[in-house]
């Protein structure tokens, strides 16, 4: 179920678990959701773009010992796990007891382990495509979903630049309806828009009384189609007095209207794609391989005394069985598992973004940039022999000394009617280095 967690943003009662990154706790106060990551440059960077941070340099041992935040705890409460390693123990016991019979290769008991692998190899492909086609699903509805909240940035930018001037009214009725559009977009995850849902839009100002009743008696698509119905009438009015006024180009319109398509459009692609899944026939197939596959490993590697098999068959079924706990909640990111979309935190972003960019003013909004035109002076060349992002956390520029050659290097830039062409040469005196990425070297 999907639905309320933007409503989280006013201080509102928690409607849903659905959204939230790795935690159920209501936040309210927009900054806690902003808290910054860790790191040399994540310090500064908001964490609404991920659920979860990790060092890449951890090491090793400490990634692979932790368990927070990992499949393995997903694994350990399925019954299917602890039934298999009963069944793999219960096993292990009777051949302890002395039962020798599954070691023979004539014996009914015996199941060798080129048998194994036949039905092991089939079960790997089909887990491998499985997850793959999970984690290509995953990866599609992120770029689709955040696309949709970028261009709704990109709308607003646009429509102010060409009519903020000439009506302020008609660019903030356009934006209230398209951010309505956004916000329903994700409360109708779940298909319904309870009244907790409503109320919120109501709250944050986005919609009317009169405008919940037009929108109650439509089913989802047909509210988001309506309100960018709704945004794209009220722009090209607004686009109209601007021309009147301004002297807008007409063809500006044409942009503003491929915007709203763009956004309506994405909106559909996720809810088509949510509504393809893997068909369950496949899924079925998978498990029913999965758990066979499991067993015949627990009662190959039971069948053996040393304690170290039974290390190896549940670091082996942990590895399946977590494979596809993971896939599953690629499969669907739009939920409360760790892997899930933080769309809580983005939505507390896009809207601190939109009010920004339709609100905020600016030095030259007064003079039409009057001040700031007479004010403007030439930049100085010596710019380019400044040492920047140095000392950022980003990697050296190739102005620095070669690790291995104790040589150091200059950038030198011509300057003429076409892009700079920037080469390498060691320092006045030594000879050319190979690394001049100039082909005239009589140029150079």
């Amino acid at each position: 179920a999907a639905s309320a967690q933007p409503g989280l943003l006013v201080g509102g009662p928690q409607a849903s678990t659905r959204g939230w990154p790795m935690s159920s706790k209501p936040r309210a106060a927009l900054d806690d959701v902003l808290a910054p990551a860790s790191g040399p440059r994540l310090g500064a960077m908001p964490t609404y773009t991920g659920n979860f941070y990790y060092d890449e340099k951890a090491g090793y041992l400490v990634t692979a010992v932790r368990l927070r935040h990992t499949v393995i705890l997903a694994v350990l409460q399925r019954r299917a796990f602890w039934v298999l390693l009963t069944f793999h123990l219960l096993v292990n016991f009777v051949r302890r007891s002395g039962f020798d019979q599954c070691l023979i290769e004539e014996n009914p008991w015996h199941i060798g382990w080129h048998s194994i692998k036949v039905i092991s190899t089939m079960t790997i492909f089909f887990e491998v495509f499985y997850t793959n086609e999970c984690w290509k699903r995953y990866t599609g509805l992120y770029s689709q979903t955040r696309e949709m909240l970028h261009t709704t940035y990109d709308f607003i930018t646009e429509l102010r630049l060409l009519i903020g001037r000439t009506s302020k009214r008609h660019l903030r009725l356009s934006v209230r309806y398209l951010m309505s559009a956004v916000m329903l977009f994700f409360y109708e995850m779940d298909n319904v828009v309870n009244d907790h849902e409503w109320a919120q839009l109501l709250k944050l100002g986005l919609i009317t009384e009169d405008e919940i009743r037009v929108l109650q008696n439509l089913s989802p698509p047909e509210k988001n189609i309506f309100l960018v119905h709704w945004s794209a009438d009220v722009a090209c009015d607004g686009h109209a007095l601007a021309m009147e006024k301004k002297k807008v180009p007409p063809n500006m319109r044409k942009s503003l209207l491929e915007r709203l398509l763009m956004i309506r459009h994405l909106q559909h692609q996720v809810r088509d794609v949510l509504g393809l899944p893997v068909p369950f026939q496949y899924f079925h197939l998978l498990n029913w391989m999965i758990v066979l596959n499991l067993m015949l490993w627990a009662y190959h590697m039971g069948c053996s005394i040393s304690p170290i098999d039974t290390l190896i068959y549940t670091a082996a079924s942990m590895v399946f069985m977590g494979m596809m706990e993971l896939a599953s909640a690629f499969a669907d990111p739009f939920g409360n598992d760790e892997v899930d979309f933080p769309v809580g935190s983005w939505m507390t972003e896009w809207l601190r973004q939109c009010v920004t960019l339709l609100e905020y003013t600016y030095p030259g909004e007064s003079d039409e940039w009057e001040e700031a035109l007479n004010n403007a002076t030439e930049l100085s060349k010596d710019l380019i022999d400044v040492n920047i992002f140095m000392d950022c956390g980003f990697a050296d520029s190739p102005r620095a000394a070669m690790p291995d050659d104790p040589r150091r290097f200059s950038m030198d830039w011509s300057w003429n009617d076409q892009a700079p062409a920037a080469f390498y040469t060691y320092a006045p005196g030594a000879e050319k280095s190979n690394f001049s990425t100039s082909s005239d070297e009589g140029s150079a």
